[in-house]
Formats: structure tokens, C-alpha cells, sequence
């Protein structure tokens, strides 16, 4: 698909892996619409055609941001469903609480299942549209220390397969499974878990957000590609 012009709605879009791929989108030629939750400052300097403030995990709020969308731009070519929150980060699966643990799938999980219904409608009256989901291999392989967060991104790479079936022909869905990536959410990881991910890496080194925005957009170009999950993690999933 030739994405020149059209209209990208990139949701966590103020920072990391969002932002880079908005910017990845603006410079392909497409009218990018940055979505984000609080920073509203960062959103700014992120620029692009349209920034919509919205929390995913809100299906109103998601459904009211895809209207505004259509009626400003006239459609919806490509939704990356990027926007994400780590909350737990602790070994003892005791003290994760209620509160943690429903916000985190409600962000990483349900947060993906908003923005594909609300979409969807309008893609298949297109007769295109190609949706793209942020899944991670951790969701693969589990993580203790992020339970939470991995178990959501395992439902992810459901949702896509699932919906890979659901929506075809008119609508490929696929997920990109990053690993660490150079973002805010690994900024406070510390140097010794940083370099242990480098040291079980192939590639021995961590991922930058540009690396993964361009698998995006290598998705979001592709035409008989549904229902996958790409790994993007330089081959920490191999161990």
C-alpha cells in the first residue's frame, strides 16, 4: 500500500516507540494524528496533522476520538495501537494489586480491543485498512518482574490472530513484538539489567524506537501479511 497521504492514528504517541513511529509515518507522506493520555507538552513537540487527547482504555473516549478523526480527515488508513504502561515491577506476584492489575490490561489488553472496534467499521466501509498492535516478546516468554504487563501482551497476540480472521479481506491486523527498547519505560531499568539484556542478546545491544517504527511501517506497506507477530528484538526471544 502506498501510504502517501493517508491517515495514521498512532495511539501513546508523546514519546518512545509512539513517537517515533508518528514521525516515521509523517515522513512517508501520511496525515499522522498523535494520540495521548497526560503529556500534553510532549504530544505538541511531536507535531503532525491532529493530536487528540484519550485514555484507550475508555471505549467512549476511543470511539469519540475515531469520529473526530473521520470528520477532520475524512478516514482512517492505519491505527497503530501503541499506548502502553508498565505499572508493576516487583518479584513478589503478592503485592500486585487490584487496582495495578486492572489498570495494566485495561491499558496493554482492552486498550487494543477499543481502538480495533472502534475502527473497524469505518475500514471496512473504506474497503482497506490495516491495523497494527504492540505486543512484546515477553508476552511470549513471561517476565516475573512485569507479570502483569506480560500476561496483556500475550492477550494481544490473540486479539491480532483472532482478528486477523475477523476482519479479512478488507483489514490485515498483525503485531510487532519488540523486546527492551531505549524509551522512558526502560529509563529507570538501571545499567546491570541493561546490560544483561545487551549480554542475552544476538545483536548484543538494545533496541532504538526508530528500529521498531520502521517495522511498523513495513506492516502497514504490506498487502497479504495478517494475522503475524513480528519480533523485533535483535533475537533476545531465541534463548
Amino acid at each position: 500500500m502506498d501510504l502517501t497521504n493517508k491517515v495514521v492514528l498512532v495511539t501513546g504517541a508523546s514519546r518512545g516507540i509512539g513517537r517515533a513511529t508518528a514521525l516515521a509515518f509523517a515522513r512517508e507522506g501520511c496525515k499522522v494524528v498523535v494520540n495521548y493520555y497526560k503529556e500534553k507538552s510532549k504530544a505538541e513537540a511531536v507535531g503532525q496533522d491532529l493530536m487528540i487527547q484519550a485514555d484507550v482504555a475508555d471505549f467512549k473516549a476511543f470511539k469519540a476520538m475515531v469520529d473526530k478523526v473521520v470528520k477532520k480527515l475524512g478516514r482512517i488508513d492505519v491505527l497503530v495501537n501503541n499506548a502502553g504502561v508498565i505499572i508493576q515491577t516487583n518479584q513478589d506476584f503478592q503485592q500486585i494489586t487490584d487496582e495495578v492489575w486492572d489498570r495494566t490490561l485495561d491499558v496493554n489488553l482492552k486498550g487494543v480491543f477499543n481502538g480495533i472496534k472502534a475502527v473497524a467499521p469505518f475500514m471496512k466501509k473504506q474497503g482497506q485498512g490495516r491495523i497494527i498492535n504492540l505486543a512484546s516478546v515477553f508476552g511470549q516468554l513471561g517476565a516475573a518482574p512485569v507479570m502483569a504487563y506480560t500476561v496483556a501482551k500475550a492477550g494481544v497476540e490473540n486479539l491480532t490472530k483472532a482478528f486477523a480472521k475477523a476482519l479479512a479481506p478488507e483489514i490485515t491486523v498483525n503485531a510487532v513484538a519488540p523486546a527492551v527498547c531505549h524509551t522512558d519505560m526502560t529509563k529507570g531499568s538501571g545499567p546491570a539489567l541493561i546490560k544483561f539484556f545487551k549480554d542475552n542478546t544476538p545483536m548484543q545491544r538494545i533496541a532504538q524506537p526508530e528500529e521498531i517504527a520502521a517495522a511498523i511501517v513495513f506492516l502497514a506497506k504490506s498487502d497479504f501479511i495478517t494475522g503475524q507477530i513480528l519480533n523485533v528484538d535483535g533475537g533476545y526471544g531465541l534463548k
